[in-house]
C-alpha cells in the first residue's frame, strides 16, 4: 500500500509538472515570435478612449505607450481591435483576442477581484502597473481646495453618477450627494455651472475637456483619493517571463523619465503614479457612451 501511494504521488506530481512546464514553454514563444516577425500587436478596445480608440484622435494613451516601446525595440506596431461588450465583458474580450494569439499584449487592465479571476483562469499574467486612476473632484471657481474628502462632509453636495463606486462611497459614509443618471451628466452640470462640484473618474476628464474646452471648472489637485476610490492599471500577457521582463523594463524606464506622465496628460487626464495601497474593484476600460 505504501509503494502504491508513493507511485500514485509520483504520477500526480509528474502530471502537474508537465502541465506547468507546457504552459510556460508554449507561452515562452511569445517574445521569440515577436523577434522573428519583427512586430508587436496590441489588443485594444475600439471605444475605450482615452485608453484606446479606433474612432477618436489621438488614439489613446495605451496605444501611445506601446507604440513608443515598439519604436525603442525597432518593431512594427499593430493593433487588433478587441471589443469589450457588456455581455461577457473582459473575460470574453481576453478569450477572443490574446488567448487566441491575435495579439501579444492587452493593456488597460485595472486591479480588481473580477479581473484577477479572469487573468488567473486564462493562465495570463499581469505586468507591473504603469498608471493610477481615481475618482477626483472637479469644481467651479469659488470652491476651495481640500485634501481629505471628510473636509466637505456636511458642507457640500457634490454631483455623482448613480450606482458607481463613488456613489456607494458617499452613501455609506453619510455624505450628501446630487445623483445623476446618464444624461445630462454630473460633468455637464459642473461645466454649465449648475452645481459647484462633482466627483468623476480621472480618465473621464479627457472627454470632459474635449467637450467643454472653455469651461472654468478645474481638478482639485490637492485631493488625495481614499483607498476605496483608487486603482492601478497594468497590462496582461501570456506566461512568458522574458517578455514580461522586457515590458516591465520599458514601463519602469518610462515612468522614471516622465514619458508615461507626459503621454497621459496629453489627454487632459491627471496622472497618478501607481498607488502603493489600493482597496477596491474596478474595470478600467469604460463602455462607450
Amino acid at each position: 500500500m505504501q509503494k502504491f501511494r508513493l507511485l500514485l504521488t509520483t504520477i500526480i506530481y509528474t502530471f502537474i509538472s508537465l502541465i506547468v512546464f507546457n504552459n510556460i514553454a508554449s507561452a515562452g514563444e511569445v517574445l521569440d515570435n515577436i523577434r522573428k516577425t519583427q512586430k508587436i500587436t496590441l489588443c485594444a478596445g475600439p471605444y475605450a478612449w482615452p485608453y484606446t480608440s479606433s474612432v477618436d484622435y489621438p488614439r489613446g494613451f495605451d496605444i501611445d505607450i506601446l507604440e513608443r516601446i515598439a519604436m525603442k525595440e525597432e518593431l512594427i506596431f499593430n493593433i487588433f481591435w478587441a471589443e469589450q461588450k457588456m455581455r461577457g465583458g473582459l473575460g470574453k474580450a481576453l478569450r477572443h483576442s490574446i488567448q487566441k494569439g491575435r495579439c501579444d499584449i492587452y493593456m488597460g487592465i485595472a486591479n480588481s477581484d473580477s479581473s484577477a479571476d479572469e487573468i488567473k483562469e486564462k493562465k495570463l499574467i499581469l505586468t507591473q502597473p504603469y498608471l493610477g486612476v481615481a475618482y477626483v473632484p472637479i469644481a467651479n471657481p469659488g470652491v476651495k481646495d481640500f485634501v481629505n474628502i471628510e473636509e466637505i462632509k456636511g458642507k457640500s453636495k457634490p454631483g455623482v453618477a448613480m450606482s458607481t463606486a463613488m456613489d456607494g462611497y458617499l452613501f455609506y459614509n453619510g455624505f450628501d450627494r446630487d445623483l445623476f443618471a446618464r444624461k445630462p451628466t454630473e460633468i455637464d452640470a459642473v461645466a454649465k455651472q449648475e452645481i459647484e462640484m462633482a466627483f468623476v473618474m480621472s480618465t473621464q476628464l479627457a472627454k470632459a475637456r474635449k467637450k467643454y474646452k472653455d469651461a472654468p471648472f478645474r481638478v482639485i489637485e490637492t485631493f488625495i483619493p481614499p483607498l476605496e476610490l483608487r486603482w492601478n492599471v497594468a497590462a496582461t500577457i501570456k506566461n512568458d517571463p522574458e517578455f514580461l521582463d522586457l515590458i516591465n523594463k520599458h514601463l519602469t524606464e518610462m515612468m522614471a523619465d516622465g514619458s508615461i506622465k507626459e503621454i497621459v496628460e496629453k489627454y487632459k487626464v491627471p496622472y497618478y503614479t501607481p498607488f502603493k495601497e489600493i482597496a477596491s474593484t474596478y474595470t478600467a476600460t469604460e463602455p462607450a457612451e
